[in-house]
């Protein structure tokens, strides 16, 4: 199974009332019975709707009108990240599984786009969430699946701030937490 780990950037909530601004992917990858991380993916694209939050803007720290002028078309950036996914899966006989963190927001916007510029989905219409994850993995809380306090519980190195919110650096965060979540041993199981 070969899991691509998502983050996006985006201008505000939803599509298509904002923009998706920026694509990052880190492939995770069954490594001798355990998971490596494996290449990277990262693209900036060219806003197209009118709807620019504010809060999302300054979260994101990215620069819409450079993204205007030297931003990748959205289309061509689609097309590339189809491309990184099928290329990660070659030899599977599935699609490679969408992974996110909080996939709702990551998924929606990837789903999205390719839907509106009538490109097929690489991943799909299903996704693997960390958060979720990390609940029925580590026995936790919905309110304790936070990036900090899985950096925490599972011992990962501690983010950099200075690059949080960049979606290549926060794929490949994700790609760390899906890892330890992944080899982590078993719980006990359910008993019916």
């Amino acid at each position: 199974m070969i899991y691509v780990c998502v983050d996006c950037e985006a201008s505000g909530p939803v599509p298509p009332l904002y923009n998706l601004l920026s694509i990052g992917a880190t492939v995770v990858r069954p490594d001798g019975g355990r998971h490596a991380l494996g290449r990277s993916f990262y693209v900036e694209l060219q806003p197209i709707f009118p709807g620019f939050d504010p809060g999302a803007m300054a979260v994101c720290g990215l620069d819409a009108e450079r993204l205007k002028r030297e931003g990748r078309a959205p289309r061509e950036a689609m097309t590339d990240l189809a491309r990184f996914a099928r290329e990660a899966a070659r030899g599977e006989t599935e699609r490679p599984v969408f992974v996110g963190h909080n996939a709702v927001f990551d998924w929606s916007y990837i789903a999205y786009y390719y839907a509106h510029f009538g490109m097929e989905n690489p991943f799909g219409y299903k996704g693997l969430d960390t958060k979720s994850l990390a609940m029925g993995r580590l026995g936790v809380s919905w309110n304790d699946t936070s990036k900090e306090s899985l950096e925490r519980l599972l011992g990962l190195p501690p983010q950099d701030p200075s690059r949080v919110h960049r979606a290549d650096y926060d794929a490949e965060y994700q790609a760390r937490i899906l890892v330890a979540l992944l080899d982590r041993m078993p719980r006990e199981p359910a008993r019916p």
